[in-house]
């Protein structure tokens, strides 16, 4: 294996399904990409997390054919909501045998969509995906988040809530405190239950992609298809539950909004998931945008997360990310990244 002849500079997107490590050059050259397994510290574990992470690392430099020694990293990762989590993930990486990292810093994954979505100027950004968070970032460096503590008291607005929902719906229709709607037919369909009782035994006991356990976060918020699809075929339940759901998520957004000053007219909010970005949803929360805040726009990342982590690793680095740096990144992606 050769040498680094040149500073390696690695952005990670650590998720609850998949991580990804995107390898820079100086200059902001793509050089190697690698996608690994889940490294969410509260979903996969710490310890399956830390092997994880390495892997995709080492993998990633290992495709360019050098020695996994980066001079920068940025992490970017689902799950680190608090310092006392980041510190874990710091621990984990310092511990990694095989793959050296000269200076790295570790925070929430919507860091990342940040600096994909705006560079190192000021916006804010959404994600609302399996789980949601909002974070903003002022001109002058402020910083504030909202939402996205834990599935169980937040996520507003996810594909989860948005599941947790749309069950609640077709529960309220079946057993005559709410209005009949199409949810019932497909969600307990898509459960395999013949009595709308055996839902506590799916949820707590009999998962169908787990027998014996519980069903998990992502397989509940696999049945948000079912609110969209119903939602597309003009079910006014559905078509509810799905506008509450992303009301919900504007108030965070509203929140950082008024936390950080931004001007309601000139505000960028930078989204990213598919409840947001693919209809009924997209043009759902638009409009209920410009109900909470007139004028604001929403902006599409021209990259992924990953690439904006590693616009955070250079910058980190030293480096001074100028306008052509992101552009040779985004120019040099590879295939997989830009689609």
């Amino acid at each position: 294996m050769n040498s680094t002849p040149t500073p390696l500079y690695a952005g990670v997107d650590g998720g609850g399904t998949n991580t990804r490590a995107l390898v820079v050059a100086p200059d902001g050259r793509c050089l190697a990409f690698a996608t690994g397994n889940s490294s969410n510290i509260n979903t996969a574990g710490p310890q399956v997390a830390a092997a994880n992470l390495e892997a995709t690392l080492s993998d990633a430099a290992k495709q360019f054919g050098f020695k996994p020694n980066y001079a920068a990293a940025f992490f970017g990762m689902a799950g680190v909501n608090d310092s006392s989590a980041a510190q874990l993930v710091t621990k984990l990486v310092l511990g990694f045998p095989s793959v050296k990292i000269s200076g790295f810093e570790v925070a929430n994954d919507t860091r990342a969509l940040h600096a994909a979505t705006f560079g190192v100027g000021s916006g804010i950004v959404l994600i609302v995906g399996t789980g949601s968070k909002c974070y903003g970032r002022a001109a002058d460096g402020r910083e504030w988040e909202a939402g996205g503590v834990d599935f169980l008291v937040s996520d507003e607005g996810s594909a989860y809530d948005l599941a947790v929902r749309g069950i609640k719906a077709a529960l309220r229709a079946i057993d005559g405190r709410g209005p009949a709607t199409a949810l019932e037919r497909l969600i307990f369909s898509a459960l395999k239950l013949s009595e709308y009782g055996e839902i506590s035994q799916r949820l707590h006991q009999n998962s169908l992609e787990n027998p014996g356990q519980p069903m998990t976060k992502t397989e509940i918020a696999s049945l948000a298809k079912f609110v969209t699809q119903a939602a597309a075929d003009g079910d006014a339940v559905a078509g509810q539950v799905l506008e509450d759901a992303m009301r919900s998520v504007l108030e965070t957004v509203v929140a950082v909004a008024h936390k950080l000053q931004f001007v309601s007219g000139k505000v960028q909010v930078g989204i990213t998931g598919g409840v947001v970005l693919n209809e009924p949803g997209a043009g759902v929360f638009k409009k209920c945008l410009q109900e909470v805040l007139p004028g604001a726009v929403t902006v599409v990342p021209h990259i992924p997360p990953v690439a904006g982590a590693a616009v955070r690793a250079l910058a980190l680095g030293g480096v001074a990310v100028t306008p052509a740096i992101i552009e040779r990144l985004e120019s040099t992606l590879p295939e997989k990244l830009k689609s």
